[in-house]
This record gives structure tokens, sequence and C-alpha cells, in this order.
């Protein structure tokens, strides 16, 4: 097992931003679900990942389903004792129990040899991977892949909903929810108008010259229903966030709607609504939401849960006292979320529980409020609060940003209306 071979570690200069932690990687799932489990690959003098391969046989595999680092290394000319010291080494770098199907390996043999390995390298994610130098000196050590950035300006009109107006223009779905979470505090996005629209400067990264992902959304022009909003990503200290063109936050105390994704409004705020189930005439605090049973429901802002039972007409409830002024309340729920009880803290965007038809209701439907010192509002008509703006001391370097955006927004084609393909 004794090989001499050079090495080049490459260093990554931009670290991938996750939308959400949690979810997996669509790229890679797409990786996870392709055939591909051997290939032979002809290089030049170096590989993507900065390894001179032009005197070397190298392969590209995928880790198949309960395979493990043990039995990748037992297909090729390695003793138990050497397989143990390897894993034992990785051990301390990484988790090895974190090889899963799907994702992707490389293998650096002898042209002579193809089972006198000098080096693998394993990929938990298109971007991370993990070198195994397997000469006499082992190696063991992390590194990341090159991600370009490239900065793109993009327009529409919605006609239909800003998902399938991303798809009409070739952009990525990501960038509808981008969109959707810089001004979920300033446009109810699930009453959208047709004539709607945007202007958008983002990132694109790139990811060994082919596209990856959408990275930072940099400044926004949404017309809504006959206004205008202004969204600018500024940083600088300890300041971060999106704001309008004269400093201030958009991002609001709490969200328009406690859910990630549109839904169907099937009843409003009313002082004498009909009740279809008392067949008369009541007061409805609240906005019901026509959702699919067992749908996630948001905290629509940061606060403590003042209650969490089954009530009565309300079914299961779920309500929040945001601070001094600010309650909200989710009735008829399916269940809570894990950890949802009275007293517990929650966050804006956490999950509380699910749709459901509990208490007196006719079908599956939330019913969604928002109270002001004790007074229920409508939710779709009330004008919420402000989080902290760009501070004095920041305000000139914020415009300088601000007005850079702005001249590229200006200078962006206005959107036109979609033409219908029939």
């Amino acid at each position: 097992m004794k090989v001499n071979v050079s090495i080049l570690m490459v260093v990554c200069v931009f670290l991938l931003a996750s939308c959400s932690s949690s979810e997996k990687d669509p790229v890679l799932k797409e990786v996870e679900n392709s055939n591909m489990d051997t290939t032979k690959i002809h290089y030049g003098e170096y590989d993507s990942f900065g390894f001179r391969v032009d005197t070397l046989q190298i392969e590209d595999h995928q880790v198949k389903r309960n395979e493990s680092l043990y039995l990748i290394l037992n297909k090729y000319d390695f003793t138990n004792q050497e397989i143990y010291n390897i894993t034992k080494a990785a051990q301390e770098i990484v988790d090895v129990r974190s090889f899963k199907p799907g994702q992707r390996y490389r293998t650096y043999a002898s042209k002579g040899n193809s089972n006198e390995l000098s080096r693998l390298v394993w990929q938990p994610s298109l971007e991370n991977y993990v070198v195994f130098d397997l000469s006499d000196s082992l190696q063991i050590y992390e590194s990341q892949k090159q991600i370009s950035i490239q900065a793109r300006t993009a327009s529409a009109t919605i006609e239909n909903s800003l998902y399938e107006t991303m798809l009409d223009k070739n952009l990525s779905p990501l960038l509808a929810y981008r969109l959707s979470d810089i001004f979920a505090w300033e446009i109810d996005f699930f009453r959208l108008r047709d004539g709607d629209a945007f202007k958008v400067i983002y990132e694109e990264k790139y990811l060994d010259d082919s596209f990856y992902s959408i990275g930072e959304v940099l400044a926004v022009e949404f017309k809504h229903r006959g206004d205008v909003y202004y969204a600018y990503k500024f940083e600088e200290g300890d300041v971060s966030g999106y704001y309008d063109e004269e400093g201030n936050s958009v991002q609001k105390a709490l969200l328009k709607a406690p859910f990630k994704y549109g839904q169907r409004i099937s009843s409003g705020f009313s002082h004498n609504r009909f009740h279809p189930v008392l067949k008369r005439r009541i007061p409805h605090y609240g906005v019901d939401y026509a959702a699919p049973h067992g749908t996630p429901v948001l905290a629509v802002g940061d606060g403590t849960i003042i209650e969490s039972q089954y009530r009565g007409a309300s079914g299961n409830i779920v309500k929040i006292r945001h601070n001094g002024t600010y309650e909200t309340a989710y009735l008829h729920l399916s269940g809570f979320a894990r950890g949802i009880r009275r007293g517990a803290k929650v966050t804006q965007g956490q999950m509380i529980g699910y749709v459901g038809k509990t208490g007196r209701v006719t079908g599956t439907h939330l019913d969604y409020r928002i109270y002001i010192n004790d007074r229920p509002v409508n939710p779709l008509t009330v004008d919420l609060p402000a989080s902290e703006s760009v501070p004095d001391s920041l305000l000139s370097s914020f415009m300088e940003v601000q007005g850079k955006y702005q001249k590229q927004l200006d200078k962006a084609a206005d959107p036109q209306p979609m033409i219908s393909q029939k």
C-alpha cells in the first residue's frame, strides 16, 4: 500500500447558505435518485478536487444501501487491520456512520492495479468532501469545493402564482421562496393578483461550472395591488437584514399568515357572519384558511404560549402572547407539535400544530386570530409594527448601498405580461 502521490488541497472561499437547514438539499436528492453506480472518469492533468490524476485510474461511485466505510474499503486490497486503522483515524475527523445511500465517492488507484487505492474522496454533500489519503502517512481531512457567485437581475409580471411565474421565466422556484420569505411581513402572498410584478437582483451559485443554487437576494422591487414595496440587503457590523428605501426594516413583529405557502381563504373577519352550524348570525373574529388536513401551522411571531388545549367549540387551540400588546390564536387544530404547551417559548416560523376540524366546524380549516390589547382585529388589514431600522450611525452607509442597488433595478427591463400559448 506504498504509493507516493502529491496532494493539492482546494480551499473554499464561499459557504453555501441553506433555506431550511432541516430540509434535504434538492440537488443532492436528485443525485441520490440517479442510477449511477460506478463510472470511469477521464480528466486532464487535475480533477475537480484539485488532485493530479493523469497517472492514475479514477472512478466515481455511489454509496449503496447499508454500505459503510468498512464495506467500501473491504472491496480493495486492504487487510482488516488496515481498515480498522483507517476507520479509527476517520472517527476523529468525521462521523463515519454518515455514509448514506446515494452519496458520491471517488477512488484513485494505480493504472496497473485498480484494487490498490491511493486515495478516496467521499462527498457527504455536493460542496463538502472528505479526503482519505491512503498512503503510508495516512491523512484524513475535510474540505469544500470552490463555489463561484454571479449576480443576476430578473423581472416578471405575475399572471397565475409566484411559483408558476418563476417556472415560466426559467427562474429557480427557490427564488419564489426567498421573495415570499423577505416580504412575509409586507405582502400576503396568498392574495397576489394577476398583474402584480417584481424586479429582483440576486446571486446564483455555481459548482464545477454548473448552476448549483440560489444565493442571497440583494434587492427587490415588488408591485402588489397598486403599492410598491422595496427591500435592500444591508450588512454592516451587527446590523443585518432587509430594509426599505428609508432604512426601515421590512421585517415585522408578526408574519402576515401562519403558513409557509399559500392557502385559500374560505371565510373572513366579520362582526355579523352567518354560522354554518348554529344557523344564525354571530361575530367571526378570525380568518379561516381552507388548508388540507395536517398542514403545518406556524407561529407568526416570537412569544409565549398561554393556552394549548382542547376548548369546546374552538377545538384544539393554541394561543400565543407576543408582547404586552399582541396575541394570536390558532383554532380547530388536529393536534399540537412537540413541546407546544402552556408556558413554552416559540419563535417566529416555528411549527405549533396541524390543520384539522376539531370543535364546532363543518370542514377542515384553520381559524387564525389576532388580538391587540385583548381586542380582536382583522388579520388581513391590521397594520403590523416594524422591527428595528438601520441605526442613525449607519444610515449614510445604507443609503450608499441602497442607491447602488436602486440604479441597477431602474436599469432592469420593466416586467411585461406573459403571452399565453394556445
